[in-house]
C-alpha cells in the first residue's frame, strides 16, 4: 500500500498531539500545576526531577512534531493554491512553537523561577494565541483544499473559540488545542489520497 505525504503528515500530527497530551497528563504535571504554593511546587519538582524534565520534553517535542506535520501537508500541497494558507499556518505556528519551546525549556532548567512565578507570564498566552491563529488558518486550508472539509470546520471554529477565550482569560489548559489536532491528524492519516478537488470531474454517461 502506497503511503502518501498526506498520510505521513497526519501521522506526524497524531504523534505530536499524543506526545503533548502524554506530557500534559503525566501525574507529575498534575501534581505540580495543582500545587497551592511555590514551596509545594518546588518540593514536588525536586523530588521527581527526572519526571518533571521528561514532562517538559514531551510538551515541547509534541508542539514541534505537530508543527512538522502541518509543514509536511503544506509541502504536499505545494502545487495547489491552498498551499498559501497551509504555509501561512506553518509560519505562524512556528513562531508560537518558538515561544512555547523556550518556556518549557526555562521551566525545566530553572525550576525555582518557575515555582516562584518569575518566568515571563505573557509567554504562554502569546504562544497559544499564535498557535490557535495558525491552526485556524490550517482549518480553513482543510476546508478549501482537497481534504475532508468537516474536520477543517471543526479545527477552524474551535481554534477561533479558543483564541477568544485565551485573549479573554489570558490562559487556558493547553491540551484543548492538541485534542483538536489529534482529531485532524487521525482524519488525514485515514483519509484516502485523491478526494474532492483531486478527483476528476465525473462524466455523464450517455443515455
Amino acid at each position: 500500500m502506497k503511503i502518501g505525504l498526506r498520510r505521513i503528515s497526519g501521522a506526524a500530527i497524531v504523534l505530536g498531539s499524543v506526545l503533548f497530551l502524554v506530557g500534559f497528563f503525566l501525574p507529575m504535571s498534575g501534581s505540580v500545576f495543582t500545587a497551592t504554593s511555590a514551596e509545594e511546587k518546588l518540593e514536588i519538582i525536586t523530588e521527581s526531577a527526572g519526571a518533571w524534565t521528561a514532562s517538559q520534553v514531551l510538551l515541547g517535542l509534541g508542539a514541534v512534531v505537530t508543527l512538522v506535520g502541518v509543514a509536511l501537508l503544506a509541502f504536499d500541497a505545494r502545487d495547489r493554491s491552498v498551499a498559501v494558507l497551509l504555509w501561512t499556518a506553518t509560519v505562524i505556528m512556528l513562531v508560537g512553537a518558538g515561544f512555547w519551546v523556550w518556556y518549557v525549556y526555562a521551566r525545566a532548567v530553572d525550576t525555582a523561577a518557575f515555582a516562584n512565578g518569575e518566568l515571563p507570564a505573557w509567554t504562554i498566552p502569546v504562544s497559544f494565541a499564535l498557535t490557535e491563529v495558525g491552526l485556524a488558518i490550517f482549518g480553513v486550508g482543510l476546508i478549501v483544499g482537497p481534504y475532508p472539509s468537516w474536520v477543517g470546520w471543526i479545527v477552524a471554529v474551535s481554534m477561533v473559540l479558543l483564541m477568544v477565550l485565551t485573549l479573554a482569560f489570558g490562559d487556558l489548559p493547553e491540551f484543548f488545542v492538541y485534542v483538536v489536532t489529534l482529531l485532524a491528524g487521525v482524519v488525514l492519516l485515514l483519509s484516502r489520497e485523491g478526494s474532492r478537488q483531486d478527483l476528476p470531474a465525473l462524466r455523464r454517461r450517455p443515455s
